[in-house]
């Protein structure tokens, strides 16, 4: 499904509408201005009395660009507070029906709510970062132009990211309380991304943070697109039928996403396209991994420890015992790559395949492809099979997460995904035990 028909002036409508609201109330105007200009004065004279008082250069410098991350991020975190409220506190105000009474469309309603709250993240965000900048960096005689310029990029794929999701959730929850603690299912990776932006930024390579704006970028489109398809006020409206005897429903579809499922090879062939990308993942997980091992753009003495580890997580001298070892952590791979499908969108499916086709091109790149192919022989011949059919069904897992109908069933289908996968270990556990003894026996 494509994007939806909007008229951009009837967004507008209710973007004002909302910005209205935002600027109404004196505590979130307090906020705001806080957050515009309090934290950046006090973050950018720490800087610079760290720089007068003898804070060495580099210290200072690296310092300034954790203080442009430090203002630009608390801004973002008030962006998840405003997209919470969008559609919950509408319905808590009672005004909710009033909007979705109105001839606009679904997706003009939508795309306002987002522009409003996009509107006003971004200014704090950019607003915050202008009055640190300009009293940071004059006379410090350092000035990172492309990092900051990443970060301001990212920034916005970070915020939109963030909209997107939090307004899926506003639209699904009943009450705020109910969306507040939904708000994890966004906090919790967003935490995880702030770290590893917060560690870009320390490394001081601009072209690295123009890469994770690029996944957030991605991660942004996937979030929008997933509000704008699953986004009908008839479903809004009808949100609170159904409220009784919540267990015995959710036990009910559960029950139903087991019964009637396909058989291992029916199953495969109707996830014949997500199966495909699994399978080209180990391929170009080699090829990745020859060229980080060839052009020693990731250093092989990085490597060769984390490859001695797992062999010796193996060797445990008794081949029954070291059978167990690698049967019980492919078992564990199996089960958390499901475990994160939902997440990652899909993406640890691909990777349980590209992180082993990863290992293999590094150590050919480090040795030759005849070792390095002698050492998945032949225990490589049930177990990546197996990794495929995981990874594919995983991935399968994850697009049914991030695909929303305005029709609803979004539970049904991601129950009915998983499910699959389920059934699916009945036979890959056992290939994955037959890998294993073969690994140990024959390998």
């Amino acid at each position: 499904m494509g994007w939806p028909k909007l008229e951009r002036r009837k967004a507008a409508i209710v973007a004002r509408r909302d910005l209205r609201d935002a600027v109404s109330e004196l505590r979130l105007i307090a906020a705001m201005v806080a957050l515009t200009l309090a934290i950046p004065i006090a973050s950018a004279s720490g800087v610079r009395a760290l720089a007068a008082f003898g804070g060495g250069t580099a210290v200072v410098n690296r310092l300034s660009l954790v203080g442009a991350f430090f203002v630009v991020f608390i801004p973002a975190s008030f962006s998840l507070v405003l997209a919470l409220e969008s559609f919950v506190g509408e319905r808590e105000r009672t005004t909710l029906e009033v909007l979705l009474s109105t001839p606009l469309r679904e997706a003009e309603i939508y795309a306002g709510k987002v522009a409003a709250v996009l509107a006003v993240s971004l200014s704090l965000c950019y607003g915050g970062l202008l009055v640190y900048c300009l009293i940071t960096f004059p006379g410090l005689g350092y000035f990172p132009l492309g990092i900051l310029v990443a970060l301001a990029l990212s920034t916005i794929c970070q915020v939109a990211a963030m909209v997107a999701g939090a307004v899926i959730i506003s639209i699904n929850a009943r009450t705020m309380r109910a969306a507040n603690v939904m708000a994890s299912f966004i906090i919790l990776p967003m935490s995880v991304v702030l770290q590893i932006e917060a560690a870009l930024i320390l490394v001081g390579r601009a072209e690295f943070l123009w890469g994770f704006a690029l996944l957030m970028a991605v991660a942004a489109v996937v979030f929008l697109r997933m509000g704008f398809n699953g986004f009908s006020r008839e479903a809004l409206l009808a949100r609170d039928a159904g409220l009784r005897q919540p267990w015995r429903r959710a036990l009910t579809a559960v029950r139903r996403s087991f019964d009637q499922r396909p058989s291992l090879l029916r199953l495969v062939w109707a996830r014949r396209v997500p199966m495909v990308i699994a399978t080209a993942g180990l391929p170009a997980g080699a090829f990745a991994g020859y060229l980080a091992g060839s052009t020693n753009v990731i250093p092989a003495s990085v490597v060769k420890p984390v490859l001695t580890s797992l062999v010796r997580s193996t060797d445990t001298g008794n081949a029954v015992e070291e059978a167990l070892a690698i049967f019980s952590h492919n078992v564990l791979a199996f089960i958390l790559v499901a475990a994160l499908a939902i997440l990652t969108a899909g993406l640890s499916g691909f990777l349980l395949t590209f992180a082993p086709g990863f290992i293999l091109g590094f150590v050919a790149a480090l040795s030759s492809w005849a070792f390095a192919l002698s050492g998945i022989v032949p225990n490589g011949l049930v177990e990546i099979p197996a990794a495929i059919i995981a990874g594919g069904l995983a991935i399968q897992i994850g697009a049914t997460a991030i695909h929303m109908d305005a029709r609803g069933g979004w539970t049904a289908r991601v129950l009915g995904a998983v499910a699959d996968y389920v059934r699916a270990l009945r036979w890959l556990v056992p290939a994955l035990a037959v890998a294993s003894v073969l690994e140990v026996f024959l390998g």
